[in-house]
């Protein structure tokens, strides 16, 4: 490997399987040596007092992509994953959705294109499947995507008449996953049980901001995760459950996993940080919290937190989809085209700069877990569900060195006025958290030096990504 050397010296290296005392030599790109000699370098950075994590990777972002029927997102990819570097985020895999009647292929390219010019980290792309894609050629379309390293689809099993697919496509999908070594994905809700409740609701007169979270039921979200376990069983194929926000959901992965079954479910901070009594009794100001699922009662959340501590949830993404709360010249049109009717306010919640301080916050410094899980689920185990292990997502010899010097005792107080996503707030307003980054290199390039963003947009590569690692 050849390069300008950086030597990172003084701090406590974190794994997914333990932490050591050591330094690191980087070498160019990659990582060249761990532990301790006689190195030198071009640069060094002093990492006394800190821990020395591999990069976060957030497989479920949505940057700079309309909402299925309403405005566009707040965050593009150059404010998204800004946001990203200032987190300790350094790889973010979002999705290709088509427009209209755009191939799946086409989709995909033109996203590529799109986040080529504008990510500062580097990135990757699920494919966002249809059942009005898949016919046509779409599956010939979805095998071609896996053969140039697109090796995730995903599916809804909600939204009727916009996104959701039956059962018998994805069924058609999960076997031709299961031949190409691809993950399915999907959005676990029951569609119409959402929908009807929906209905009764809005017949009822009940359409303030905050019933949004009546209209999405444990059952329903119960249902759907157990229906897509048994569809990957019959077809023996991979899959993966996106924002598990119930922990009835989270429970039906557990029993399929201990039984050896190849599911894995992720959560998201607004499952384990915020809860339904903070947006009961506001108002307007509701729409902040909206996404789905929903955010769900407290009485929730230690569930949550314990299926994710046993690895009955294995991995934290964020869902990030951002819309403004106020409306203004440069972005009209957000969550406020559903005031007092909650059936058109725009799904999605900022979280993608908050991510690792809140899950050390709530995992390590509160006792949940230790930093070896900590590391697991931000990083390692999504690098080996979407093909991108041993590359990314662990500090090994030949790994990109995609590395966060992290400050356990680096208070910061969490603000919507000094984060440097685009959107208007954020769920975490005035909540102080005791460690955030202090340094973030990107393939070794020192990207965030404290409170300076040193990279520039486009320098973000993409990922041609393997299959499925996890067993």
């Amino acid at each position: 490997m050849t390069g300008p050397h950086t030597l990172i010296e003084g701090g406590q290296i974190a794994t997914a399987s333990g932490v050591t005392r050591g330094d690191l030599l980087i070498s160019g790109e990659r990582i060249a040596a761990i532990g301790s000699g006689d190195w030198s370098a071009e640069r060094t950075i002093d990492a006394s007092g800190c821990y020395v994590l591999p990069g976060g990777i957030d497989v479920h972002t949505h940057f700079a992509d309309p909402a299925d029927f309403g405005p566009s997102k707040a965050d593009d990819f150059v404010t998204g994953t800004t946001g990203a570097a200032f987190g300790g985020t350094t790889t973010i895999i979002d999705f290709a959705k088509r427009r209209g009647t755009e191939s799946f292929y086409d989709a995909y390219q033109r996203r590529v294109k799109q986040a080529e010019a504008q990510c500062l980290v580097d990135y990757s792309f699920h494919a966002m499947a249809t059942s009005s894609g898949l016919a046509d050629g779409g599956l010939d379309d979805l095998r071609r995507l896996a053969q140039d390293g697109v090796t995730s689809w995903k599916f809804f099993m909600a939204y009727p008449g916009r996104m959701m697919v039956d059962d018998t496509t994805i069924l058609t999908a999960m076997h031709a996953a299961a031949e190409l070594g691809v993950m399915i994905m999907v959005h676990a809700e029951n569609g119409a049980m959402v929908a009807d409740e929906t209905k009764r609701l809005v017949r009822s007169g009940r359409t303030e901001e905050h019933a949004h979270h009546f209209a999405h039921p444990h059952l329903a979200e119960a249902e759907a995760t157990n229906r897509a376990i048994a569809l990957g069983e019959f077809a023996e194929c991979p899959l993966y459950v996106v924002h598990v926000s119930s922990q009835h959901a989270a429970k039906r992965i557990g029993a399929a996993r201990a039984r050896g079954s190849r599911v894995w479910g992720e959560t998201c901070p607004q499952y384990l940080f915020a809860a339904y009594e903070d947006y009961e009794q506001i108002g307007y100001d509701a729409v902040k919290y909206i996404c789905s699922p929903p955010i769900r009662e407290r009485s929730n959340q230690d569930e949550l937190w314990r299926a994710l501590s046993s690895d009955v949830l294995s991995t934290v993404g964020t869902d990030h989809a951002t819309f403004c709360v106020e409306d203004s010249e440069e972005l009209p049109s957000g969550k406020s085209r559903g005031r007092g009717y909650f059936p058109d306010i725009p799904n999605g919640v900022p979280g993608i700069e908050e991510r690792l301080m809140l899950m050390y916050e709530g995992g390590v410094a509160a006792g949940r877990f230790g930093l070896e899980r900590l590391v697991d689920v931000v990083s390692t185990t999504p690098a080996k569900l979407f093909g991108l292990f041993p590359r990314k997502g662990t500090i090994a010899v030949g790994s990109d060195a995609d590395l966060v010097v992290w400050d356990p005792n680096a208070e910061h107080v969490i603000s919507a006025t000094t984060h440097h996503v685009r959107v208007d707030y954020t769920l975490y307003e005035g909540r102080t958290v005791s460690g955030r980054p202090r340094y973030v290199l990107s393939r070794g390039e020192l990207i965030v030096d404290k409170d300076d963003l040193l990279a520039r947009p486009g320098r973000g590569r993409y990922l041609n990504r393997s299959e499925v690692m996890a067993g």
